[in-house]
């Protein structure tokens, strides 16, 4: 018998779904089908690239081609999280979360991301204080590199295409698939570290799954992927800010 979590408070109300939302091996395959698709979407778009400017621009790609690469990994993988995660969720996108957002949770999501810098802050001053690291996560590095009309690129691909297509990816379905076998905490504790470690810096998988679960908790307590989509956009959108205006290093 499949294991649900029970909470009054959570407008998720996973007692209130079908027994085949979310089945453990659907669920499964349907996660390797999203890393299959998006990866594939990353290396045809470096093939077409190639073909177009030589191979020798993927020696050392440059920023464009990394922020169109990411782009096309996102876009590519979107239309299969649309169409599947209803049909393995048993719910329509509405009822996981994804519509216009009530002002109580547009409060939700910009409290959200003060949460989202605050933990991701004080994990990040630990880490390089206590244990003498440098965390270096792999989309600011980037932004460094950005100058210019790019910087705009850079700000739609961090603030739009990326909660857009993560949320749905990581508390749309990773953390509601967890939710339907354990309890909640450890869900939103797994997920987030998934999310971290989605984001290729160890260095930065702590301040990052820190951050994930502030985005879980905004979603479980406001069943609303617009709102953790806000929060999520506002986090990454303080960084592109921080960077442009004070060239934060």
């Amino acid at each position: 018998m499949v294991k649900i979590s029970t909470s009054a408070r959570s407008p998720l109300l996973p007692t209130l779904w079908p027994a085949d939302a979310f089945v453990w091996w659907q669920s499964l395959l349907f996660a390797l089908a999203v890393i299959a698709t998006s990866l594939a979407g990353a290396i045809l778009f470096g093939m077409l690239w190639a073909f177009v400017f030589g191979r020798h621009t993927l020696t050392a790609p440059s920023t464009v081609f990394l922020l169109t690469d990411q782009c096309a990994a996102y876009l590519v993988a979107l239309p299969l999280l649309l169409v599947t995660l209803p049909r393995l969720a048993r719910r329509s996108l509405r009822e996981l979360g994804l519509r216009a957002p009530t002002n109580a949770e547009i409060g939700w999501g910009l409290a959200g991301t003060l949460g989202m810098y605050a933990v991701s802050e004080i994990i990040g001053t630990f880490e390089e204080h206590a244990l003498h690291l440098k965390v270096q996560e792999t989309a600011v590095e980037l932004l460094k590199t950005v100058h210019g009309p790019t910087i705009l690129a850079f700000a739609v691909l961090a603030c739009i295409v990326a909660p857009f297509v993560e949320e749905l990816t990581f508390r749309g379905f990773v953390f509601n698939a967890l939710l339907r076998y354990m309890n909640p905490a450890v869900a939103a504790v797994l997920a987030s570290l998934l999310f971290g470690l989605a984001h290729g810096s160890w260095t930065a998988l702590a301040p990052l799954a820190g951050a994930g679960l502030v985005l879980a908790a905004v979603y479980y307590r406001t069943g609303a992927l617009s709102a953790s989509m806000i929060a999520h956009a506002g986090f990454n959108a303080l960084g592109v800010a921080g960077y442009v205006f004070f060239k934060a290093t």
